[in-house]
């Protein structure tokens, strides 16, 4: 499938075919998203309390509600890629546990990447600009707490899902 991106490279007859195309994928995509991070919801449950348990830092809460406002905002697009990758570049390629916990963690991984790709695919629903101030400080926190920011950004990986949730759904509406 022709990323959606793409469209303005090609003939205006084909671009109208091809838009068509994205707009059904996008479509099946907000049909399917309550799926998606279902599915989330599910295989993180399955690893919570291995993370939560190992977070010794209570005082410490990386996701805030200022992230959620975020991802409300004019430009949640951002917010919500830069998030993304936050979790797979900084969080998941460090977590080194038992192959259970690993796999599970694979998983949640593959499945960021996807709803990455799908964000992209649908770039024309969404706006996409601009670094925040809020993930900048989240990543400097995470990066204070050495190993432990591991157990605290997983242990918060259902509040990310949900904020997640509600930027996606709050977009689809529109």
């Amino acid at each position: 499938l022709m990323s959606c991106l793409e469209m303005a490279s090609i003939p205006q007859k084909a671009a109208s075919h091809v838009g068509y195309h994205c707009y059904v994928y996008c479509k099946y995509f907000a049909d399917t998203l309550p799926l998606q991070l279902r599915e989330l919801r599910v295989t993180f449950n399955e690893i919570k309390d291995y993370f939560q348990s190992r977070d010794d830092e209570l005082d410490v809460m990386l996701l805030k509600e200022d992230l959620l406002e975020d991802f409300k905002g004019y430009l949640g697009c951002q917010s919500v890629s830069e998030m993304i990758q936050f979790y797979l570049e900084d969080v998941f390629s460090n977590v080194t546990t038992g192959n259970t916990i690993q796999q599970s963690v694979g998983f949640l991984k593959n499945m960021l990447l996807e709803l990455r790709q799908t964000i992209k695919r649908c770039h024309r629903y969404f706006i996409c600009e601009k670094n925040n101030r809020t993930i900048k400080d989240i990543k400097e926190t995470y990066k204070k707490m050495k190993q432990k920011g591991i157990y605290k950004a997983m242990g918060e990986f259902d509040i990310f899902v949900n904020y997640i949730e509600e930027y996606l759904i709050t977009k689809m509406k529109n």
